[in-house]
């Protein structure tokens, strides 16, 4: 695939399948397994978009034949594949994200321990902070670190397909959309907050810290 291709994403269901066999602490493995069939159609998408693209890359030469041809390419391209591939990113990257850092008893200890207690006063104050955000948010909570100021930090967004920005890199996602809770936990979104803080694995959550 050329190098200037919208990227053809690896597809780790299997991995996430195997880990999630026998539940993860009150998330069945029912629930998790459709979550993961989620997140393999979304990348399914996002993979058949990139493919299209490099194809159109291959054909370009016999766009600039014809001008209302090149302009039409462009449209569609611009407005539609691109954009779609990149929503999909966005919520393929951060589910990515979620599965990973599930399989634990939420012990957090070593060097993302210190950042927290650095960044929020405490563990326990990081949770309450990052918390009252997922209770109000729709979409997903990251816990960032900023590489302009190296400081740890939660953010929020009640768009699916949000990602943090460029200069920040997510180490911990929340899934905050109903088919990631419901099945196990009805409405009762705090009870799968709380869950989801007692089976995280943070010893995989530190991996994420970028080296700066």
């Amino acid at each position: 695939m050329a190098t200037d291709s919208l990227k053809v994403l690896t597809d780790k269901s299997e991995v996430f399948l195997k880990k999630f066999e026998n539940g993860i602490g009150k998330f069945s493995a029912n629930a998790l397994n459709k979550h993961v069939a989620l997140y393999s159609h979304l990348l399914q998408e996002a993979n058949s978009i990139a493919n299209e693209f490099s194809q159109y890359l291959d054909n370009w030469p016999s766009f600039q034949n014809t001008e209302a041809a090149e302009e039409s390419f462009k449209k569609e391209l611009v407005t539609s594949k691109i954009g779609q591939w990149f929503s999909l990113y966005g919520k393929i990257a951060s589910h990515e994200l979620y599965f990973s850092s599930l399989g634990r008893n939420g012990n957090c200890e070593g060097k993302i321990k210190e950042l927290l207690e650095i960044n929020f006063d405490s563990v326990v104050r990081f949770k309450l902070d990052f918390k009252i955000k997922a209770l109000y948010s729709t979409g997903w909570v990251w816990l960032i670190m900023d590489h302009y100021t190296g400081k740890l930090f939660n953010l929020s967004s009640n768009r699916e397909d949000a990602f943090p920005f460029s200069g920040m890199s997510p180490l911990l996602a929340i899934d905050l959309a109903e088919h990631a809770y419901e099945s196990d936990f009805g409405s009762d979104k705090e009870a799968y907050i709380e869950e989801f803080f007692n089976d995280l694995d943070w010893k995989e959550i530190e991996k994420n810290l970028p080296i700066m």
